[in-house]
C-alpha cells in the first residue's frame, strides 16, 4: 500500500475547504441579492457576453464597473438602472475573489457541453426504440 504523503493530505484537504468556503462567499454576497431582485446574475453575464464579446473582455468590462459604477460602465438598459440603482462600488480583494467564481459558474461552454452530454444517453435510447420498431 502506497503511503499517502501528509502534505499532499492536506493540500487537498485546504484547496477543498478554501473552494468552498469561496463558493459559500459568493453565494452570500452575490447570489443573496441577486436571487430576489432583477436583474440576476445569468441575465448579467449573458448581458455582458453579447457586449463585449469574449470572456475576458466581460470580466475586464465587469471588475471595472464594479470598482467604479458608471451608466456608461452598465450593459443595463435604462430602465433597469431607474428602477434598481447603479451597484455599489466593490473592492479590488473581493472583485479578485469572486468574479472567477462568478464567470465559472455561469460559464455557457461548460453548460452546452453539460446539456449535450446529458442528451445523448437519450437520443441513444431513442434511436434504439424506433430503430426496433421499424418494419
Amino acid at each position: 500500500m502506497a503511503k499517502i504523503s501528509y502534505r499532499l493530505v492536506l493540500g487537498i484537504f485546504l484547496f477543498v475547504n478554501v473552494s468552498a468556503f469561496a463558493q459559500e462567499s459568493f453565494d452570500r454576497a452575490c447570489v443573496t441579492c441577486h436571487s430576489t431582485n432583477i436583474p440576476d446574475l445569468e441575465t448579467i453575464y449573458f448581458r455582458y457576453l453579447q457586449t463585449h464579446g469574449s470572456t475576458q473582455r466581460s470580466q475586464k468590462a465587469m471588475r471595472l464597473y464594479l470598482l467604479h459604477p458608471t451608466i456608461q460602465g452598465s450593459t443595463l438598459p435604462p430602465q433597469v438602472l431607474k428602477s434598481f440603482g447603479l451597484h455599489p462600488p466593490l473592492s479590488p480583494k473581493l472583485l479578485d475573489q469572486m468574479l472567477p467564481i462568478y464567470f465559472e459558474r455561469y460559464d455557457l461552454k461548460k453548460r452546452i457541453k453539460l446539456s449535450i452530454y446529458t442528451l445523448l444517453p437519450k437520443q441513444k435510447f431513442l434511436k434504439n426504440i424506433i430503430a426496433k420498431n421499424k418494419p
